[in-house]
């Protein structure tokens, strides 16, 4: 069920994101880290030059409570995910550069128990 409720939330929040992006879903321990960049296209002297990173974490008891729940709570779950990520990620100018760190470069966001709780 994991690996398809996985899938589920990068299908639900790639629309959030431009088109080119490159998402990639991945295991950390029991958590869910979900990465996203895309290429930036701004400088024709670096066409494969490619946006910081954005790293969101969904935390095991986060997915635990998600489990837990029925689907008209489930969608309220999902509505605060896509608000929160949207809100977050559309004021922050993810569009500049990725810096040589990849770690100093990513913008991160931990999807916790109390996070979508609230």
């Amino acid at each position: 069920m994991t690996e398809d409720l996985l899938d589920y939330w990068v299908r639900l929040i790639r629309p959030l994101f431009p088109a080119n992006a490159w998402i990639v879903a991945r295991y950390d321990g029991d958590d869910h880290v979900i990465e996203i960049d895309w290429k930036l296209d701004t400088d024709p002297a670096r066409p494969n030059r490619r946006s910081r990173k954005i790293r969101i974490t969904i935390s095991d008891e986060a997915i635990e409570d998600y489990l837990d729940r029925d689907r008209q709570e489930r969608d309220l779950f999902e509505t605060r995910l896509k608000k929160l990520i949207h809100e977050r990620f559309s004021h922050c100018d993810a569009n500049l550069p990725a810096e040589r760190n990849p770690s100093a470069s990513a913008d991160k966001l931990l999807i916790a128990r109390e996070t979508l709780n609230a």
